[in-house]
């Protein structure tokens, strides 16, 4: 096609109102794919922080009847069950100073807050953070939280599906954008083809 063509193209309507509906279906997409991931991610991360609180309150009955001691077994045996590198739990005393926990070998990055803390000492029930360890670019949901007046409890799990998740919706996202824009391109072409033709009559 040569340049005076293409300059003649660009400049019909019918090239313009394709622009536009393309456009504003793109636009329209992107909006509605972006309320879905939020909707959905926000999910994921309710029923992550669910579970964790379900372990808290399963730990505080066991502290109140079978004392720490059964706290420590019951908490190795847990994190055990579920995979060591799914979740681990640690028993921190006031101080921040761990005296009993899970095996942490994959887990030796993680950090213990004392501003966490800080908000349980000052009557916060639990507190909630998402971390990201570096090396493995793998998102971990943490719950501190009290366990009695003199134990507290930092219990963290891998959010294994939110990242999966999120990777197969970028992929996703991608191949229908792509396809939805060529889509409302042929057809804001034929739209826009149709309306200049009806207005020529």
């Amino acid at each position: 096609m040569s340049l005076r063509k293409r300059i003649s193209l660009r400049n019909t309507l019918s090239f313009r109102l394709t622009l536009w509906y393309a456009g504003i279906f793109a636009l329209s997409s992107c909006v509605a794919f972006l309320l879905f991931y939020a909707l959905i991610t926000s999910f994921i991360r309710q029923q992550t922080d669910q579970d964790l609180l379900a372990q808290v309150n399963r730990f505080s009955t066991l502290l109140a009847s079978e004392e720490i001691e059964g706290v420590k077994s019951a908490a190795i045996i847990e994190a055990q069950g579920a995979g060591v590198k799914k979740v681990f739990i640690r028993l921190l005393s006031l101080n921040g100073q761990v005296f009993s926990s899970s095996n942490m070998a994959y887990w030796k990055d993680i950090r213990i807050h004392e501003t966490a803390i800080k908000e349980l000492l000052r009557g916060r029930s639990h507190v909630f953070e998402t971390i990201t360890i570096p090396q493995r670019k793998e998102k971990v949901r943490i719950l501190y939280a009290m366990l009695g007046r003199t134990v507290v409890l930092q219990v963290g799990q891998a959010m294994e599906s939110y990242s999966r998740f999120l990777d197969a919706f970028k992929g996703i996202f991608i191949t229908t954008m792509t396809f939805l824009i060529v889509v409302a391109a042929g057809i804001g072409w034929f739209m826009a083809r149709q309306a200049v033709s009806a207005s020529k009559r």
